[in-house]
């Protein structure tokens, strides 16, 4: 994605664009943070916590295993020890 401009105000705000805020999934009322790397400045979304910001993560694995049978499974191996 090529950069973005934004103009700063008189109090230095500006207002992120569009596609930044889409591909950020920034909704109103989000916190962002700015880190300044070098040169540059980076903006990221400031997740709610470790639950909020590793919700989903991993997904795809978990679609197809059948969390009964696994569950089912773990249990006869302890039934065995």
């Amino acid at each position: 994605m090529p950069g973005s401009a934004a103009t700063l105000t008189s109090k230095f705000q500006i207002t992120i664009p569009t596609e930044v805020r889409r591909r950020l999934a920034l909704r109103q009322g989000d916190v962002v943070v700015l880190d300044v790397e070098g040169d540059h400045a980076v903006l990221r979304p400031k997740r709610a916590g470790w639950a909020a910001s590793t919700w989903g993560l991993g997904a795809d694995l978990w679609a197809s295993v059948d969390g009964a049978a696994a569950v089912e499974t773990e249990r006869d191996l302890w039934d065995r020890e």
